[in-house]
């Protein structure tokens, strides 16, 4: 706090000396100006009252508020604090009193769209306030929000057999992370025009849009919805498969494979377990799942793969930081190898957490055909 702020006013006497501090303030703060009336804030004009608590809060606090406002308030802020010379502590206590009793006061919140739509509008950009705006006038539900849940390959697949306009319009509504997924399934061509076209799509009407809006809601989501009520088989199965012990998936698979090779195919095409890590996770992508699951589990789980020679131990160590590496090696050595049961619980937490990523976005996985989830 500087040393001597004062209001300007002609009509003030002198100023006497400066007053006990009172706790947590100076005795006076300011700069360069007239003296104000010890004891008495009623001269102020409700600027220079804003002035004296701004220089309360000091320079980092009041920068915060400085910040909000346009260039003139700011001048003007300047031009009071510059006429200051010196406010006794009984003033400047007085201030802060009618402030927060004004505050007080006024302390009572308004909801609605209006309120929403504003503090949206100062962190999303005018496409997502769109949607979420959508949502909440539609409980939640819009046409969007339910095309944003389908899944990308099931989502790409509709769009390429629909104009390429209608595909540039639902990837500008869809988040950039799952637009990128369903434009990586389009053929070079087909995602060239539509990436063009998305150029225009700020200028379609209204009219055009709840057009296409019909389309997805009477051509697309039912179909999705009915698909989704009945569950494939191979589904259901490699569910079962991920969570059974290590011999009792390889006994089922084998006689699964005798008498349905196919759907045994498509089964061990959907089934991700910990063996599965060295051929369907990146290797980028293995510090992100490491990360999230408790180092005890994870060596559980490297102990137990190690012991039956399982290939993705090598692959985790190889793409995490060498320094980590040696010691989880080390460590791994001087650790007693785990149950059967401990070794693959473990091994499924690890899995449990790839899944979570991948649900959430963070990482894809590789399908077994070469695709990506």
């Amino acid at each position: 706090m500087t040393q001597d702020l004062m209001v300007a006013n002609p009509d003030l006497p002198t100023a006497p000396p400066p007053s006990p501090p009172v706790a947590g303030l100076p005795a006076t703060v300011g700069h360069g100006g007239a003296v104000a009336t010890a004891g008495d804030a009623a001269g102020l004009t409700q600027t220079e009252k804003a002035a004296i608590i701004m220089i309360a809060l000091g320079p980092e606090a009041a920068a915060t508020v400085l910040g909000q406002m346009g260039e003139q308030r700011i001048r003007r802020f300047a031009q009071v604090v510059n006429a200051m010379k010196q406010v006794s502590a009984e003033i400047v206590e007085e201030v802060i009193e009618e402030f927060l009793q004004i505050l007080s006061d006024q302390l009572s919140l308004s909801g609605g769209p209006d309120e929403v739509r504003k503090f949206l509008g100062e962190v999303l950009d005018s496409d997502s306030v769109t949607r979420i705006m959508e949502d909440l006038g539609g409980s939640g539900n819009s046409i969007w929000t339910r095309l944003a849940a389908v899944d990308e390959a099931r989502l790409a697949a509709w769009l390429k057999m629909e104009h390429a306009q209608v595909a540039a319009v639902v990837l500008t509504k869809l988040n950039s992370l799952k637009s990128a997924k369903i434009l990586e399934r389009f053929d070079s061509d087909f995602a060239q025009v539509v990436v063009l076209r998305m150029s225009r799509v700020p200028s379609f009407d209204a009219t055009t849009l709840a057009q296409i809006s019909d389309v997805i809601e009477r051509d697309f989501l039912p179909t999705v919805q009915r698909e989704k009520g009945a569950r494939k088989p191979a589904d259901l199965i490699a569910g079962l498969m991920n969570h059974v012990s290590s011999n009792v998936r390889e006994d089922l698979l084998g006689r699964m494979e005798q008498e349905a090779p196919a759907l045994t195919q498509e089964v061990q095409r959907v089934m991700f377990t910990f063996a599965d890590i060295v051929e369907r996770v990146r290797p980028r992508d293995v510090g992100a799942f490491t990360k999230e699951v408790d180092e005890p589990v994870l060596m559980t789980a490297l102990k137990s793969a190690a012991k039956a020679g399982n290939p993705s131990v090598d692959f985790i160590f190889s793409n995490i930081s060498k320094r980590l590496s040696e010691r989880m090696r080390e460590d791994l050595e001087a650790m007693p190898d785990p149950s059967k049961r401990d070794g693959e619980a473990a091994q499924n937490e690890v899995v449990a957490a790839i899944k979570d990523l991948v649900s959430r976005g963070t990482i894809q996985l590789v399908e077994a055909e070469g695709g990506e989830e």
